[in-house]
């Protein structure tokens, strides 16, 4: 009986250290999105592949996820992210990103997150000075197999994300505040997990960027988040390190490493429980 308890309790702090609803549509590799947006009748696709591993605990009795992207899933993952998006006016954009994964992958198909981002830029050029912009969103359900693999929730979901941006000549810093509404089909469990979960969920975040040249950047990114189990009133914080390079105007690469846990400490080096992402992405602008 001790020792079901004992895991018990270490599936309920793992999953709520590591657990989001907001997919990451930002400055990729980072979780954190600039206030900047694509041109007026312009293109621009990001292809991105992250790899999740968590460190102090078996992979077949925890529920993980990692703030930026939505699984919520038992064990390691892999996915390939996605996204599209178009200038409908100087400073409106409409971003389009399912996610397919490599793994997990069953009997449901291995595409999910299907989500419709519009990003308001009300203040600033994009480029110079302090910008705000807003950015709605919504996600469409996921299958009810795929929401007990932890490949979303099979309800809709939407959120709202303030954005703040700072552009100086040899740095940059963003800063968001988000809210997102995740309901989910409680007739499945959600990862493999049966516990109750919070529908409302907060985050916020700071990335400042450092312009190192003109084809290189160098990012940090810094979180806090709601934890959706409701039976754990622990916070999730991550930290975050990226390399960004500009080999062409429109073309950029870039890679970064997270890690998830219940302290700052944890998340930034120190021992203990965490989850990791190494991401890899490439963004493309085009008219």
């Amino acid at each position: 009986m001790k020792i079901i308890c004992r895991q018990r309790c270490k599936i309920v702090v793992l999953s709520g250290l590591l657990q989001i609803c907001l997919p990451a549509l930002a400055y990729m590799p980072l979780n954190t999105d600039d206030a900047g947006t694509t041109t007026k009748g312009g293109y621009q696709v990001e292809q991105s592949f992250y790899s999740l591993i968590q460190v102090g605990q078996g992979s077949d009795n925890a529920a993980v996820t990692t703030s930026g992207e939505d699984y919520q899933g038992s064990g390691n993952a892999q996915a390939f992210p996605f996204t599209f998006s178009r200038g409908l006016t100087d400073n409106i954009d409409l971003q389009f990103s399912p996610t397919y994964y490599l793994q997990p992958a069953g009997g449901y198909s291995r595409v999910s997150n299907y989500t419709l981002n519009l990003k308001w830029r009300f203040y600033g050029d994009g480029e110079t000075g302090l910008n705000f912009a807003l950015r709605p969103q919504l996600i469409a359900p996921a299958s009810t197999a795929q929401q007990e693999n932890g490949l979303g929730n099979a309800r809709f979901n939407y959120g709202l994300n303030l954005i703040a941006s700072q552009f100086g000549e040899n740095y940059e810093v963003h800063a968001n505040a988000g809210y997102a509404s995740a309901p989910y089909n409680n007739s499945y469990s959600v990862g493999l997990s049966t516990d109750a979960r919070r529908t409302d969920l907060y985050s916020v975040s700071v990335a400042p960027v450092w312009v190192i040249s003109s084809q290189w950047k160098l990012a940090v990114d810094v979180g806090i988040n709601t934890n959706p189990t409701a039976t754990d009133a622990t916070l999730t914080r991550y930290g975050l390190i990226a390399l960004l390079y500009y080999p062409l105007k429109d073309l950029d690469v870039g890679v970064s490493y997270q890690r998830n846990a219940s302290t700052f400490g944890v998340a930034f080096g120190d021992s203990g429980q965490y989850v990791s992402r190494l991401q890899v992405g490439v963004t493309y602008r085009f008219d």
